[in-house]
Order: C-alpha cells, then structure tokens, then sequence
C-alpha cells in the first residue's frame, strides 16, 4: 500500500473528526494497528495531527499499560461478569459499594480483591484501555502480582486480604466481605489509601479532596455491628492493630512514601546507646535452593566483618507466617528476570560498627539506619548474578532499621526471640564504654581500640569481639606477662571481659611525612632487632610485626603494640633467620593472619626493607640493649 503525504494527511484529518463524535473510534484503532503498513508508522508519528494521539493509543490501546485499572469487555453486563468468574470458581470478594447491585454509585468502579493465582482465569474477560462499556474495575491480587498491587505495594495487609477471600458472603448475585472484614477493609481503605483526604480527623495535614465521608460511612457500620472504635487516624489504626489487620512498620514504611501523613503512626527509629546494630537477612527459596546461604554468611563475615549470630532454615509454618508479615507480603520478581521465591531461611547478625547514610541516601530511605546494611544485601545480589547463570534474581531481603530487625525476630517466637537477645546483650555488653571516652582510635573485624581518660590520665582499651577470645588472650599476655620482662611492652593497667588498657603513649610517627618517618624507624634498628630476637628466645612468632606495630613517643622511647598475632611456634625455628618476622611466614601456616596477611610478602626484607635495609646488613649490632 502506498501512501502520498497529501493523502495520508487528509486520512488523518478524517480520523481525526470522527474521534471528535465517538471518542476511541474502532476506525483510528484498526488504522494503527492494521491499516498503516510498517513503513508509514514513522509518518504516523511525524504528522503534528496524529503525533500526540498515536502515543496516547500506544499508551492505552496498542500497549497498554498493565495496572489494576482495566474495564470490562464489550457484550458483557456486569452480573454476567459475575457469573463468569463464579462457573471458573475464581475466588475473589467485591469490596465496596455493592449495596444496591446490580447498580453501583454513578462515577464509582467495581474493587476486587482475588486470588493471586486466580488472576490470569479472568484474562479474556477484561482490557487495560477504556473502551466504552463504562465497567471500570480496580482488580487487586492478594500479594499484588499480576499487576495487582497499589503502586508498588499490595492493597492490603496479607492477613485482612486473606479475611476479606475466605469469609466471603454471597449477596444478590456477588460475594462480598462479612460484616467485620467488610468494616476492616473499608477502615484499612480509609486510613491508608486515603489518608488525611479520608476526612478521618487527627492528621496534622488538611484534606484537599474529600471524595467520601469514611468518619460517617465507618461510624454507621460500627454502630451497626456494635464495634467500639475512636473514629481517628489514631484510633482506626489501633483497632487494626488489635485485629491484627494493621501494616507491619516495614510496610507501613512505603505507605509513608505515598501518604507522608502516615508518619505520625510510624514508631519512633532508636538504637542503642552502647553502639552496634542488629540486622536480619531473609534468604529466599531461591538463593536455599542453589546453595549459597553458606556463601552469603561467609560474605556477611569476611567481607563487612558483621558477626554472623544465627542461620535458621524456616519450617514449613514459619515460611508462611513470614510471608503473610514480611515485605507486605509481596515476594514477586520485581525488576530482576525472575522471582527469588518467598522466605526460607533468617540469617541474624550484628554489626559492632554500623555506618550512617549519607543525606542522599537517607532521604531515598528515611528508615533505613545503617548503609552497610543495604550495602552488603546489594553487593551479595552482584555475586549472585556474576557467579549463576540464571542468578538474576532478588535472592535477599532485609529489615530497615533494628525496629523491623526485631519484629521480624518475634514472628518465629518467644524462644527465639529470646535466644537473639541473650547473644546480643552479650556484645552489646562487651562493647559498652565505661569510662570517658576521647575518641575510637580504630575499629576492626577483632577488636575496637578507645582513647579513653582511666584514672585521670589518658590511656588506651582495647575490646575484643565475642568470639574473639584467643587474640584477647595473647594481648593479655602480652601486657600483663611480657611487659614485666621486656620494656618496649607496655604494661597492662587494668583487664575485664574482652579488654585490656594500657597507658597512652603518644607516637610521633603518625604525624611525620614518609620520608621523615623512615629515618626515625631507621634511627631505631636496634631496637626492631632487639624485639626480633626477644620473641625468637621465647618460642613466640609476632606475626605481623611492621611500622604500624611500633610507637616513638616525643621523648625517644620505643614501644610495641598489637599482639593479637603472638603465637607460639609449633615447630621452633633452629636459628634466628628462620624466625618469620625474619624469614617470612611459610606458606603453610595454619594459625592465625591479619586480614589481608600475604605470607609471601612478610620476610624482613619485604617489610622493613624500605626503612632499616637487610636483615644481614643488621648482623653487626647487638641482639639486646
């Protein structure tokens, strides 16, 4: 077929004059879809006329956007639709504005809540583009797939939704929700989707459209079913609350993005004053399934050093508890190929050392508290999809804050609950701070070191993680035992649980250029040499002894300090340049390494190289000062 500008510009105009009389007319539809060959759509597009319309059919008619809003087909009234959906068996319920079926209030469309799995039954029955039948229905899935959710988020709380289905009741031709699902479900619609516009009074913000009253609509059927309820934001909310009806705070999370006024009914975000961070992982059926919970504690450990306290695969109860109350329940793919699945497994672990968000980030996720939460979750999904071939999937999802951390702890159980906390005060304890503190000097996947006042001077605690106890053990040593014998070791002031301080000494390499510091650390060979050999004579390896172990305070005097890699030789070297701090680590070393040790680079050569020069060259000085 072959078009002339000139004809194709007055078809368009005749087009055009009839979508004036009759709207989306079934000619302007068949001319996109079928009329205008494939050559001709860019001149479709190009022509001023026609442009703006083509987008907008493309948009409702050719390919339509998929949302809750579709419009039931031509030849089929609205009982009939009813009596479609009730010989396919579909369950669903009818929400509202059903009193006086078969006719609903003039402007109002058919909300439907269904099944998940029962959405695609209906396919054939319904379009996404307005077609002139004026059977407008809001069709929502219980977990909000098959574009059945609210903007991202499913139209009610799992538990009402699943309610409102099983408790349905026929009623002239369609079911309907039971009485108190019914008044739950419109009190749910009122607060939430509508918000301060509800006209429920106790929003500090006004309502700027009132389509309905919901105080009298809600105050009527209360009355009616004798419910005792404060007809308030406050008071609606805490009736779905005991009714076990109400959002989970990280639901109720997105519902603020939509709704800000929804706020005032968030609990307040909180953390402890002695530090750290409780996050709970939920590991989706699919990442159980190919392996790599394992991976991910792993990853959760060596990577971000959280502490790793429990991995517990779900029961077949706990799965759907977790289901029903986590997420909104809405565990569909979102924008990854393919769903990770619904909940199978809690990993619990706590981060001694949590980081804030930067303002971006905080105001993308105002209850998120500590990024390397968020920061761990999406590097692991990186893994996961570099490493698997079909790993394009969300195999992981966490809880925002501790507040949510905690309440997805209590949805396995008192027991369990109380087996997290025990492990948590645990550290928590351990870490507090209980003298003045100055500054954190460091902070590491071991032990965090204070600047802190003892006794009126300043001085130096050293705490160690739970489950850190051997490298407390050697420092303890260290300072309590060694230091009586030799004097570059700083004697010990005072230890507890997990800690030890020492005097502060203040080292005047942390503030010199390289260059300078290099000739201070040179000007001290003898010593470097003297605490090789010191070591050596007693059977202990100071592995890792570098620059950064020693100190040079103003006055000249020299210290070592970080033994938490003092460790007894299991096989004595003979000679002192068989020593490791000497000849280097074997490679076959099975204790314990700093993070990121490379035994291959711990010779003397390799480490002191730059600053003293060969250990040879060191032979003419004495072993002991």
């Amino acid at each position: 077929m072959q078009f002339s500008h000139h004809v194709f510009n007055s078809f368009a105009s005749t087009l055009m004059l009839k979508r004036k009389k009759a709207g989306y007319s079934k000619i302007l539809v068949d001319a996109v879809r079928e009329v205008i060959p494939t050559p001709l759509k860019q001149v479709f597009i190009q022509n001023k006329l026609l442009r703006k319309y083509y987008f907008r059919l493309r948009r409702t008619i050719i390919k339509p956007l998929k949302t809750p809003r579709v419009y039931i087909r031509k030849g089929i009234s609205r009982m009939e639709f009813f009596d479609i959906l009730h010989q396919r068996k579909v369950d669903y319920v009818l929400l509202r504005w059903w009193h006086n079926l078969p006719e609903i209030p003039d402007g109002e469309d058919m909300d439907i809540l269904i099944k998940d799995e029962h959405r695609d039954l209906i396919n054939d029955l319904v379009v996404f583009y307005d077609n002139g039948t004026g059977l407008k229905c809001d069709i929502y899935t219980i977990a909000g797939s098959k574009h059945g959710c609210r903007r991202g988020i499913p139209y009610f709380q799992a538990n009402i939704a699943h309610t409102l289905i099983n408790s349905r009741v026929m009623y002239r031709g369609a079911y309907v929700p039971a009485p108190l699902p019914y008044f739950a479900g419109l009190a749910f619609h009122a607060l939430f989707h509508k918000g301060c516009n509800s006209g429920l009074p106790g929003f500090s913000e006004k309502p700027v459209d009132i389509e309905h009253s919901y105080t009298s609509i809600l105050d009527d059927e209360a009355k009616e079913q004798g419910i005792e309820i404060e007809l308030t934001a406050q008071g609606v909310y805490k009736w779905l609350k005991e009714q076990n009806f109400a959002p989970a705070e990280d639901t109720l999370s997105k519902l603020v993005e939509l709704k800000p006024e929804l706020a005032m009914l968030q609990e307040s975000l909180y953390s402890d004053v002695r530090g750290g961070e409780v996050v709970v992982y939920i590991v989706r059926e699919r990442l159980l399934k190919d392996g790599l919970i394992q991976d991910f504690r792993n990853f959760l450990k060596d990577k971000f050093h959280f502490d790793v306290i429990d991995v517990r695969e779900l029961s077949a109860e706990e799965k759907v508890t977790c289901t029903l109350n986590i997420r909104g329940g809405k565990w569909d793919k979102g924008p990854y190929k393919e769903s990770g699945g619904t909940p199978a497994a809690f990993v619990v672990a706590y981060d001694y050392h949590p980081c804030p968000l930067t303002e971006a980030e905080a105001r993308k996720q105002p209850r998120m508290t500590n990024r390397n939460n968020p920061n761990a979750k999406y590097k692991f999904r990186e893994f996961v999809h570099a490493s698997i071939a079909e790993g394009n999937y969300n195999g992981v999802h966490s809880a925002d804050n501790e507040l949510d951390a905690w309440y997805y702890i209590s949805l396995l159980g008192k027991e369990y609950t109380s087996k997290i906390e025990s492990e948590i005060e645990l550290r928590r304890a351990r870490y507090a701070t209980r003298w003045s503190l100055k500054k954190v000097m460091a902070a590491g996947p071991i032990a965090k070191e204070e600047l802190i006042v003892y006794n009126g001077e300043l001085a130096v605690k050293k705490t160690y993680r739970v489950g850190k106890e051997r490298f407390f053990q050697r420092e303890l040593f260290a300072y309590k035992e060694l230091s009586n014998e030799l004097p570059f070791v700083p004697p010990l002031l005072a230890s507890g649980e997990g800690y030890v301080i020492i005097p502060f000494k203040e080292n005047i390499l942390s503030e010199l250029p390289e260059d300078k510091k290099k000739q201070v650390i040179a000007s001290k060979s003898a010593e470097v040499r003297h605490v090789i050999h010191s070591m050596h004579a007693r059977g202990l390896a100071y592995v890792g002894f570098s620059p950064d172990n020693i100190i040079v305070t103003p006055g000249q005097a020299f210290y070592c300090t970080g033994f938490s890699f003092l460790q007894q030789y299991t096989e004595y070297p003979s000679s002192i340049e068989q020593a490791y701090e000497v000849a280097g680590v074997p490679a076959t070393y099975t204790g314990d390494l700093p993070e990121n040790f490379d035994p291959a680079k711990s010779s003397f050569r390799d480490v002191w190289g730059s600053y003293i020069g060969a250990w040879e060259n060191m032979a003419a000085l004495s072993s002991s000062l």
